[in-house]
């Protein structure tokens, strides 16, 4: 976790719902690079089989199924709305055309057993209408939440988000992982990851009691007295978010943007 470095170079179904993630804490660009890499192996299949070996370009030969997952049709509808580009339109069409074409039954939808045959099971998830068909409908007409904000729970659940819901908290109930800041004049908490804080754009990056306010994004350096051997050994900063490389002295620093 803390290198990065790949132990298996595989793709599952439900990894679909990073990109999403991603489009949540701002990073939009990366969002549409990695929701192309499951839109590739789509178009592949025809549908998005559970796990891909991307090492050697197969379906996993245990794990060749689709039960129908909603994550990229999820992700797709996040992209769309950052973004607006149509081009997650047509990505969402061809999901529609490939559902009716593969998988549509009297009835209903079924999963497919084996994605490299596009053999059926007799069976239907309940997510598949709760989230997949949502997700699928939302990305062609939004109207239901134009000018409301909500959140999406991880079952496809709208939650309206409150601005305020933090003041309205018991004190007992109040999260601790909180980054103040100030609106105006009233002083407001605020999770660093909802308000897409880095303490870098901040006017005063620091609490009323003088300390430095550390963004999510903030991973630490490998070792305390901050030496190194390797780019691995460094963190993300907890200032600015901007990924922390090895000098060539052994210290782990913000070298490469100096």
């Amino acid at each position: 976790m803390r290198t990065g470095r790949a132990t298996y170079w595989q793709l599952t179904s439900l990894q679909a719902f990073w990109p999403g993630v991603q489009v949540l804490v701002g990073d939009v660009a990366a969002a549409n690079l990695t929701h192309r890499e499951f839109f590739y192996v789509w178009k592949k299949f025809g549908v998005l089989p559970e796990r891909y070996l991307l090492d050697h370009q197969i379906v996993h030969p245990t794990e060749k199924y689709y039960p129908l997952r909603p994550e990229l049709a999820e992700s797709t509808y996040y992209l769309y709305q950052a973004t607006k580009d149509p081009w997650y339109m047509e990505v969402g069409e061809a999901i529609v055309n490939s559902l009716n074409l593969h998988t549509k039954v009297e009835g209903g939808f079924a999963s497919v057993r084996d994605v490299t045959t596009m053999q059926l099971e007799d069976h239907q998830h309940s997510f598949f209408l709760a989230e997949t068909c949502k997700y699928l409908y939302l990305l062609f007409d939004d109207s239901p939440l134009v000018g409301r904000n909500y959140i999406f729970t991880t079952e496809g659940h709208p939650l309206p988000v409150l601005s305020d819901w933090h003041e309205r908290l018991p004190d007992t109930y109040t999260p601790h992982n909180l980054t103040s800041i100030k609106i105006n004049t009233q002083k407001k908490q605020a999770s660093a990851m909802s308000m897409q804080v880095c303490p870098a754009n901040l006017l005063n990056p620091r609490h009323d009691d003088g300390q430095e306010i550390e963004s999510v994004c903030h991973v630490p350096d490998a070792r305390d007295d901050h030496r190194c051997l390797t780019d691995d050994d460094c963190g993300i900063d907890s200032t600015n978010c901007r990924r922390r490389s090895c000098s060539s002295a052994g210290y782990c620093g913000l070298w490469l943007f100096i």
